[in-house]
């Protein structure tokens, strides 16, 4: 549902200067709805009442700014997390729907999504659909898809998502996820620091919540959002932002906590934006790393042991996330043998690997 809402938020911003067009409208009663579908009354909620309170009233929808927005993203969109009675595959099915219609706003490439819903469609035996969702059915291809007007998409997604329970079963990798999530909501995380324990839900709400608070304004992130291609230095410094905040705050963001709470098996806080935020195209740090160091050995005239040796230095620099001269030589890069730096390295060349990966250091 969260991420249903920011989806639906940052395509009602690509309308923002034209409020009165039928897209906008839409929008505005789509979000207007999910708003409806936070319980007022929960006591979660009700702490946060007096600062989103208004979004309830038809003024505050009449007269949108970007701080509107803003406010929807960071102080409305964390409590869709408590609407009651969600239909998991139907939201998702419709945030699919959603995201590729903020894709096609933005003119990328949707291919890999056009492909997804027309086979989640296609899974829906016609038996159980009325005469109008058969020939819905029928007619949600990848080609139509990709052509379809917002309205069109709208049409399939009004229609099938409450029939999306009844998919033939396969994959469902989000699913899954959401079985995840259902497991991790019992027990308590212990903050060693404080000694506090904390229930899980309530401690998953609070890293999600920072997360959405560091990431709205982030550099990286509003390019991504705005469409523009980004390079892995901006990613680099997302992530140490994310490291900052987060590895060092009161939360205690560990990786042992992450794996309690979500589920989480990525080795950096670039995976964890990836899963909360269902951004999927967000690599690992352990990417970015890979990444640089093959272009760093493709830019030298290097040997075939100096590239072997330079891959080793890559495992380790990712174990420890920094680089000292001295680990050149110590295990386990001494199975190169003890002069193995000197043999195939200048002293000039040293200072600049070690130089090279401390910046990539997080």
């Amino acid at each position: 549902m969260v991420k249903i809402f920011l989806t639906r938020v940052n395509l009602l911003e690509t309308h923002l200067a034209d409020p009165k067009s039928e897209e906008h409208k839409r929008l505005v009663a789509d979000l207007r709805a999910m708003v409806q579908r936070i319980p007022k009354d929960s006591l979660l909620v009700r702490k946060d009442l007096p600062n989103i309170e208004e979004v309830w009233e038809d003024g505050f929808w009449n007269y949108l700014l970007p701080s509107s927005l803003e406010k929807l993203r960071k102080r409305v969109a964390p409590h869709l997390r408590y609407a009651p009675d969600v239909d998991i595959a139907a939201e998702t099915f419709i945030s699919k729907v959603e995201r590729l219609k903020l894709m096609k706003r933005k003119g990328q490439d949707v291919s890999d999504l056009t492909l997804a819903i027309a086979e989640d469609v296609k899974k829906l035996s016609e038996n159980l659909l009325s005469q109008k969702q058969i020939a819905l059915r029928r007619e949600c291809t990848v080609h139509e898809l990709e052509e379809a007007s917002f309205e069109r998409l709208d049409e399939f997604r009004d229609n099938l998502a409450n029939q999306m329970k009844n998919k033939q079963k396969g994959d469902e990798p989000l699913e899954l996820d959401y079985l995840h999530d259902m497991i991790a909501v019992r027990g308590y995380v212990l903050l060693t620091k404080s000694g506090e324990q904390m229930y899980v839900e309530q401690y998953r709400r609070l890293v999600e919540e920072r997360i959405l608070e560091l990431v709205a304004n982030h550099p990286t992130i509003l390019a991504i959002q705005r469409g523009e291609k980004i390079d892995d230095w901006q990613l680099l410094e997302l992530e140490r932002t994310l490291t900052k905040e987060l590895g060092a705050g009161d939360l205690e963001v560990t990786p042992e906590n992450l794996r309690r709470v979500f589920a989480h098996t990525a080795d950096s806080f670039l995976g964890l934006v990836r899963q909360v935020l269902d951004m999927a195209y967000l690599p690992d740090y352990k990417d970015l790393v890979a990444r640089q160091f093959e272009t760093y050995v493709t830019q030298h005239n290097y040997n075939a042991d100096q590239i072997r040796f330079l891959r080793a230095v890559q495992s380790v620099f990712l174990q420890k996330r920094h680089l000292e001269t001295a680990d050149l030589y110590e295990p386990p890069l001494d199975m190169f043998g003890a002069d193995a730096v000197e043999r195939w390295f200048t002293e000039k060349e040293v200072e600049e690997v070690v130089d090279f990966a401390n910046r990539l250091a997080v």
